[in-house]
């Protein structure tokens, strides 16, 4: 048609236009997203959610904790924060479908799940909050809670430290009250709007094991006492949502040290598995192997190897 083709011309000639970019609107709506989801309610940083994060981080979370702004902290980006924003939303609504269909109960209930003691003899007893439970058409009630995650995440799926968090939930006043020896983990891809589903065990030894580890990060805290590295010693992919990795990173941009000698060769270093001990060692210096002379720099986040000329 005629008519059809006209408004199809020029469409597409409003699509080819120039048109002006209003950065301005973009950069502030970013600056909006702060004032409108950060909140000043601040949570015991020794949380199910937050177990398996390196033992730094839970120490750093607790000196701010008790004494805020004590250990300087980056603050996430807008774009960050509307990405967590949109996750919750998500994981909200797959919480309104499974209602719909299975039914929801003790929906946000607090619960408790441990006990600490501190400097003073106090006791703080470790709680939060479930998504949801359901009997999922069944007798005993199973413990349920939903994850938007990325596309490599869904593929490994389930993701350790949300099976980590079950067991401690699992492991509460109200799991053991109420026999709850399941748990279901609903992850929805972001990229493709697949769903898996995933069942848990309860094991209540990983249970113990978990709050043995909140434990220590605490003891660290009492002790005021750094706790060691974990994981690959400070580098890039140790912890890459961490708000303390610049802090936590100084002692490894230090541009200039002493050289050393080792009694090793250069191929050596380039094996992932080498890389912990090297950091570790030698940090940023000029070390002597007995193939080659390697300057070693761990700088804005990036760990650098470079062969010297003989």
């Amino acid at each position: 048609m005629t008519l059809t083709q006209e408004i199809n011309q020029a469409l597409n000639r409003i699509v080819e236009e120039e048109h002006i970019v209003q950065k301005g609107i973009r950069d502030a709506l970013f600056e909006s997203v702060g004032p409108l989801y950060d909140t000043e309610a601040t949570f015991f940083p020794l949380r199910p959610s937050s177990c398996l994060k390196p033992l730094r981080d839970l120490y750093y979370d607790l000196k701010n904790f008790y004494r805020p702004g004590s250990i300087p902290k980056s603050e996430l980006d807008a774009r960050i924060k509307l990405i967590f924003q949109f996750g919750h939303l998500t994981e909200t609504l797959l919480k309104k479908v499974f209602a719909y269909t299975y039914g929801v109960v003790a929906e946000q209930e607090r619960v408790k799940y441990g006990e600490l003691v501190d400097k003073s003899g106090n006791v703080i007893p470790l709680t939060g909050s479930i998504d949801w439970a359901s009997t999922i058409g069944g007798p005993t009630l199973v413990l349920c809670d939903a994850k938007s995650i990325g596309d490599f995440p869904f593929k490994k799926a389930p993701k350790a430290e949300n099976v980590a968090q079950m067991q401690l939930y699992m492991h509460s006043d109200w799991g053991r009250r109420n026999e709850v020896n399941r748990a279901l983990l609903i992850y929805f891809n972001k990229n493709t709007s697949d769903i898996k589903c995933i069942e848990v065990a309860y094991e209540p030894e990983l249970a113990e094991k978990l709050l043995q580890r909140l434990a220590l990060a605490f003891e660290y805290y009492k002790k005021d006492e750094v706790p060691p590295r974990e994981y690959i010693c400070g580098l890039d992919w140790q912890a890459d949502y961490s708000n303390y990795r610049d802090y936590d990173n100084a002692e490894f941009t230090v541009t200039q040290r002493e050289q050393i000698i080792v009694d090793t060769e250069f191929h050596m270093l380039n094996q992932k598995q080498y890389l912990r001990d090297h950091v570790e060692r030698y940090g940023n210096k000029s070390v002597q192997y007995l193939d080659k002379q390697v300057q070693v720099d761990y700088i804005d986040n990036k760990l650098t190897l470079t062969i010297k000329e003989s």
